[in-house]
């Protein structure tokens, strides 16, 4: 929920991307090395909420913002 408030907060001049640019971003980010399935922060995990492993960020808050790149320059 934090990380969602701040993806708000950090792209409120930003436009949220189409359904395909959402599904190829996230493709792309489930076959990076760095993707992983549960998201972490401090001592807590969430299950099945995926994270990038390079910028820490939820990447299904990440990739609906069309001024969010992918650290690695996957994406952008």
């Amino acid at each position: 929920m934090l990380t969602k408030w701040f993806g708000i907060v950090k792209n409120l001049d930003s436009n949220i991307v189409d359904k395909y640019t959402k599904a190829k971003r996230l493709s792309i980010c489930e076959s990076c090395p760095k993707y992983r399935k549960d998201f972490k922060l401090l001592f807590k995990t969430i299950p099945n909420k995926p994270q990038c492993g390079k910028c820490k960020c939820a990447i299904n808050d990440k990739i609906i913002w069309e001024n969010e790149k992918c650290p690695l320059k996957r994406w952008t």
